[in-house]
C-alpha cells in the first residue's frame, strides 16, 4: 500500500498534526514544534537493533526489530488512530524519513487509519527552517534593546508582548539569562530546537513593521544565534536603557533569583571569570557569597565585571533612555516604541 507522502511547505500550510516516531530521547532533544511522540522504539530497543545490524547485517536487524515492535503494534496504532480522530490530517515523521515513518505510516494505512509521512523527515523540516529564517530576517526591521545588567531587559520585552508589541525573547528561547551567571536554575534546548522555535516566532511576527528584540551577543548560553538573524540585529534601530546602579542590582537579585540556591553553585560560575576578576576580586567576591552577603557581591560583580564588560561590547546606539526607577523606565521607552512604531508606518 502506498502512503502520501507530503512536503514540509505542504504539511505546515495545512496544519497538519506532527506524529514523531523517534525515541522519547530524539524526540526530547528536538522536534518539530507541537509534534506528538509516538515512538516506535525505545532508546534502549534501537541501540539493540542497530548491534544486530553491525554485527550480522541488515536483514537480521529488521527482523529483530519486527519481533520487538509487534507486540507494540496495536497500542501506537491507537495512539495514533486516536490523535487522528481528534486532530484530523496526521502525518509522521522520523529523523530523515526512513523506515521507521515508513513501517508506521504503512501498517496505519493497512488498518484503515488513513496518514501521510514527512517527505525526507526532521532532516527536511530543518533544511526548511534554515531557508525561512533566513528568507525572513533579510526583510526584519529590527528594534535592539542594550543595556547594562540588572536594568532589567527581558522583563521589560515579557512586558511589552503582554501588551501586544511584537518581541522575540531570545533568552525565553535559549533557556539562558545570557550572563556568567545566566544558566543558573534553567535548562537549555538543543541548537536545533532553538533554531525551530526562533523559526516559529518569526513566522508570526514576518508581516510586522518592526520587531522588538534583546541586544545580545552571538552566543546564549551553548547557543548560537542563527547568522542570518544576527545580520538583523546588527543592522536594526539600536536603543540603550539604563538605570542607577543601585536599582540594577535590586532587579539582578530579583531576576536572578540570588539566595535560591546554595553558594557552591554561584561561586562554581564565578570561577569561569576568575582570570577576568584577578585572584584578589575574585576572592573578596567568593567571600562575599561564602557569607551569603549576595547583595555586597552583586554590587562588587557590577561594578568590577559586567559594567566594565559591557561599556566595551555594546555598539553604537541611536537613542539613550533613562530613568531613576524600573516603572518609570518602562513608561518612556514604551512611548518611545510607540512612536517609533507608528512612524514606521507612515
Amino acid at each position: 500500500m502506498r502512503v502520501k507522502e507530503w512536503s514540509v511547505e505542504e504539511a505546515l500550510s495545512k496544519g497538519v498534526t506532527f506524529i514523531d516516531v523517534r525515541t522519547p530521547e530524539e524526540f526530547e532533544e528536538f522536534r518539530i514544534p507541537g509534534a506528538v511522540n509516538v515512538p516506535l522504539f525505545s532508546k534502549e530497543e534501537k541501540e539493540k537493533i542497530s548491534k544486530v545490524y553491525y554485527e550480522k547485517g541488515e536483514r537480521e536487524a529488521r527482523l529483530y526489530a519486527l519481533k520487538i515492535v509487534g507486540p507494540k503494534l496495536f497500542d501506537i496504532v491507537s495512539r495514533i488512530k486516536e490523535l487522528k480522530e481528534k486532530r484530523g490530517e496526521v502525518v509522521i515523521y522520523c529523523w530523515r524519513g526512513g523506515l521507521r515513518s515508513l513501517a508506521v505510516a504503512t501498517v496505519c494505512n493497512l488498518v484503515g487509519v488513513s496518514v501521510g509521512r514527512l517527505s525526507g523527515g526532521y532532516r527536511a523540516f530543518r533544511k526548511y527552517i534554515l531557508g525561512r529564517i533566513e528568507k525572513i530576517s533579510e526583510k526584519l526591521n529590527l528594534i535592539v534593546l542594550y543595556g547594562p545588567t540588572g536594568v532589567g531587559k527581558t522583563r521589560i520585552l515579557r512586558r511589552l508582548k503582554e501588551e501586544g508589541f511584537p518581541v522575540i525573547d531570545l533568552e525565553g528561547l535559549a533557556g539562558h539569562r545570557g550572563s556568567v551567571f545566566g544558566g543558573i536554575g534553567l535548562s537549555q534546548p538543543s541548537q536545533k530546537m532553538f533554531d525551530a522555535l526562533l523559526w516559529q516566532e518569526l513566522e508570526t511576527l514576518k508581516d510586522s513593521e518592526t520587531v522588538i528584540v534583546e541586544g545580545e551577543s552571538k552566543k546564549i548560553g551553548k547557543l548560537y544565534i542563527p547568522e542570518p538573524f544576527w545580520k538583523a540585529m546588527e543592522r536594526g534601530r539600536k536603543i540603550l536603557i539604563t538605570l542607577p546602579l543601585e536599582e540594577r542590582i535590586k532587579i539582578s537579585m530579583e531576576d536572578y533569583q540570588v539566595n535560591r540556591f546554595p553558594p557552591e553553585v554561584y561561586i562554581e560560575a564565578l570561577k569561569r571569570i576568575r582570570k577576568i576578576l584577578g585572584d584578589e576580586k575574585f576572592r573578596e567576591i567568593e567571600a562575599l557569597i561564602k557569607e551569603k552577603q549576595f547583595e555586597k557581591a552583586v554590587r562588587e560583580l557590577m561594578v568590577n565585571y559586567y559594567d566594565k564588560l559591557y561599556s566595551r561590547s555594546t555598539p553604537e546606539v541611536e537613542i539613550t533612555v533613562s530613568a531613576e526607577n524600573s516603572e518609570k523606565l518602562y513608561r518612556k521607552l514604551k512611548e518611545l516604541l510607540l512612536n517609533l512604531t507608528s512612524s514606521s508606518k507612515d
